[in-house]
């Protein structure tokens, strides 16, 4: 079992029902060299399971409300809440607050320290728009004819489904119990750790990033909404936040792929730069020329005891998942 499973389904909480929701529960404290990281207390959750196994996480969960075990930078924001190494010393100075015994970070590359544990986590992937990429059809003809091939498959499969964008502040209550539902279901098989409340974390999205939060919604021929992938725009670049689509049908329709490959045709030629495509399936997401960005997780604590554990664990125990990369673009 990874020791970061949790970073994909950490819950970004919304602690009061009927109000408005927010991106994550960020820790209140005093004057300390870590006020400007953001220090966010994580809350984890599974829809399925023996009950011992929800008691074990309500007591848990518990634990975490008091605030001894925090992320630096908001973790519902995947990808955009990763540190270069030479912020470590303010992230090590929130230990210095009193109720605080752990501290997790999500670090770009692999940093030496010895102050935490390094723990090697499964990479972003990221694409490169190129500048003479003006429409989907261009991208397409930059790839080796059997990339290619794979993506005019993907598009074929599907070409039953129609695809609208909508911008958050065109999100409805309809829009986003649909993707509750659908990012529910996608999880439900993938994860250990899932979100309780699914719509507040989507309003949270809506309300913090407004029209800069944008969802593709794949229809059927009656209009039923079968997949959705949602995506936050920051200066020139996306980040690919949310999935989610019908078990049922992702395989034959090649859901996962026509939903990639519509957000990449959305922001090709748009002045967008770069599309991080977010974590897992590193292998399909390189089909499409993403490229694998390193990351790590580590992990400070004041207990001795903790850490001997976790070297202990990463020395025995812990297997990175491997993955094979493909390179689909013809050279320049």
């Amino acid at each position: 079992m990874s020791v970061f499973c949790f970073t994909t389904g950490v819950l970004c909480r919304k602690t009061f029902a009927n109000t408005e929701p927010r991106l994550g529960q960020k820790l209140q404290h005093g004057e300390s060299q870590a006020r400007d990281i953001g220090l966010y207390i994580p809350e984890f959750s599974k829809p399925t399971g023996r009950y011992v196994s929800r008691l074990f996480l309500r007591v848990f969960n518990a634990l975490l409300r008091r605030g001894s075990l925090v992320f630096a930078g908001n973790p519902c924001t995947s990808g955009m809440s990763v540190f270069y190494h030479d912020r470590e010393a303010e992230i090590i100075s929130a230990l210095q607050l009193k109720e605080i015994q752990i501290v997790v970070c999500n670090f770009w590359d692999t940093p030496y320290t010895q102050q935490g544990i390094v723990f090697r986590a499964e990479p972003f992937m990221l694409l490169k728009i190129r500048p003479e990429w003006k429409n989907i059809e261009d991208y397409k003809q930059a790839m080796h004819s059997k990339y290619r091939v794979r993506v005019n498959k993907a598009l074929s499969c599907s070409r039953h489904l129609t695809s609208e964008w909508l911008r958050g502040s065109e999100l409805d209550e309809e829009n986003i119990s649909v993707m509750a539902n659908l990012l529910a279901a996608t999880l439900a098989q993938k994860t250990l750790a899932l979100p309780s409340d699914l719509r507040g974390l989507i309003k949270g999205f809506c309300k913090e990033f407004g029209n800069a939060y944008q969802t593709v919604f794949c229809r059927d021929g009656s209009g039923k909404v079968v997949g959705f992938l949602s995506a936050v725009i920051t200066g020139k670049k996306v980040f690919a936040m949310h999935i989610g689509y019908l078990p049922e049908d992702a395989r034959a329709w090649h859901l996962y792929q026509r939903l990639m490959i519509d957000l990449i045709e959305k922001f090709t030629g748009s002045g967008i730069t770069d599309i991080q495509l977010g974590r897992t399936a590193t292998e399909i997401k390189s089909t499409l020329g993403a490229e694998p960005q390193q990351n790590s997780i580590t992990i400070y604590t004041k207990s001795i005891v903790l850490k001997y554990v976790l070297k202990i664990y990463k020395r025995y125990f812990f297997n990175p998942k491997d993955y094979i990369l493909r390179r689909p673009f013809r050279e320049n």
